[in-house]
């Protein structure tokens, strides 16, 4: 039996759910449009817990520019080998280490996050200036035994703007963006 809109309540409550499906396949394929594709593999199975809990090793010791430039600076090996040029225990990857820091070329640490063409963004500005903490926005990568594949934590223009409202600080569009 129809009602006055021509459609049955069986009908409209059929329809309801396929909408209802079809934005939860929306939303779902565009939170997996929007997710890094791309997995970084890194060289060297970095474990940070070792090298910042145990050793007590604050990042600048790695990243060397991230209170002084924009970009906090990815190590090199150059680096490691200042600490590593020779087995300091007998792990597997203590001695990939070393067959890498041997290889010529050496290979690079590859960055994990990427930020769109038209975003500025200063390390230094936010570390020094704005006293935030690497967790901020790197999450607890402090606590990884192995390289993340990929972020931590999904920094978008809400959780940038999100941040600045919460201490205060201007927001204007070219504060942040060419």
């Amino acid at each position: 039996m129809l009602d006055d809109e021509g459609l049955s309540p069986r009908r409209r409550l059929v329809i309801g759910a396929l909408a209802l499906v079809m934005a939860a396949a929306g939303f779902g394929a565009g939170r997996a449009a929007l997710r890094p594709t791309q997995r970084v593999v890194q060289p060297v199975q970095f474990n940070h817990v070792k090298h910042t809990q145990e050793l007590g090793l604050e990042c600048s010791a790695c990243h060397e520019y991230y209170a002084t430039n924009e970009h906090s600076g990815l190590p090199s090996l150059d680096l490691c080998e200042g600490c590593h040029s020779e087995a300091l225990t007998k792990s597997a990857e203590e001695e990939t280490l070393l067959k890498l820091l041997a290889a010529t070329p050496r290979p690079s640490f590859r960055k994990l996050f990427r930020l769109p063409e038209d975003v500025r963004y200063s390390h230094s500005r936010h570390v020094t200036s704005g006293g935030l903490e690497c967790s901020t926005c790197h999450g607890a990568v402090a606590a990884t035994t192995a390289p993340p594949a990929v972020p931590l934590t999904r920094i978008t223009m809400a959780t940038c703007l999100g941040c600045h409202a919460e201490r205060g600080v201007k927001s204007d569009c070219t504060d942040c963006h060419r």
